[in-house]
């Protein structure tokens, strides 16, 4: 079974407008009746990506990229690479930074460490919130919305609006996760250098981080050997 599906019409909404659900209204009369599921305009000036945006822009977008390869001690999951090629693109095409040394098989062995290519799992960490392939939190939900309640972690522009049931998506998920990794590269802890290593600290956390980069960076390579050992 794919871990991709496409979502039905009425789940996607263009940017800069939102889906109404069906709803059940009473009428004067006190007739019940039912407005059916539609599309609606956004009020406001502030461009914020909802979740049927961000479906509707990777399953309208393209689709043709080179495939990124296995993570070694993973099953292949080949629905994922265009996911993560697309994000990566539309992110970097939108103006956001991210180390030059970020490449779409390195999304990868984050998702394959994060959560074995689970796209509902939730973490058994206690007290944590982390969900989804690339365990996204409740913290960097709010963080991505621009509404942080720690304004350390609000972002200035390229906004996603979410609830903690989006990240289950796998194509909600992955764009808000490389859009994280994005965050987290431009704004390190003060004085420390913007890289690869550090990002990659930072977005699993910054004080118990070291030993996760390190170990996404081993399998990364691990993998890229792999790659050049098989390859024709």
């Amino acid at each position: 079974m794919s871990l991709i599906s496409r979502p039905s019409v009425m789940k996607m909404a263009p940017p800069g407008s939102h889906v109404v659900s069906r709803q059940a209204r009473i009428s004067k009369n006190g007739i019940k009746y039912f407005v059916k599921a539609h599309i609606r305009k956004n009020r406001g000036k502030k461009i914020v990506l909802l979740p049927e945006n961000l479906l509707y822009l990777y399953w309208h977008g393209d689709h043709e990229y080179l495939p990124v390869g296995k993570v070694m001690g993973y099953a292949e999951f080949p629905e994922v690479d265009s996911v993560i090629h697309f994000w990566l693109s539309f992110w970097k095409d939108d103006g956001l930074k991210f180390p030059e040394d970020l490449d779409p098989l390195l999304i990868k062995v984050i998702i394959a460490i994060e959560s074995g290519f689970r796209p509902k799992v939730r973490t058994k960490i206690t007290g944590s919130s982390a969900t989804g392939l690339m365990q996204l939190t409740n913290t960097s939900r709010e963080g991505l919305s621009g509404k942080s309640k720690r304004s350390l972690h609000a972002l200035r522009d390229s906004f996603i609006d979410l609830e903690m049931v989006d990240l289950t998506d796998p194509v909600i998920n992955i764009a808000a996760g490389i859009r994280w990794l994005s965050y987290k590269f431009t704004n390190p802890p003060k004085g420390a250098p913007k890289n690869l290593f550090n990002t990659l600290r930072g977005y699993y956390d910054w004080h118990k981080g070291e030993s996760y980069a390190h170990k996404v960076l081993k399998v990364y390579n691990d993998s890229l050997v792999e790659r050049l050992r098989n390859s024709p």
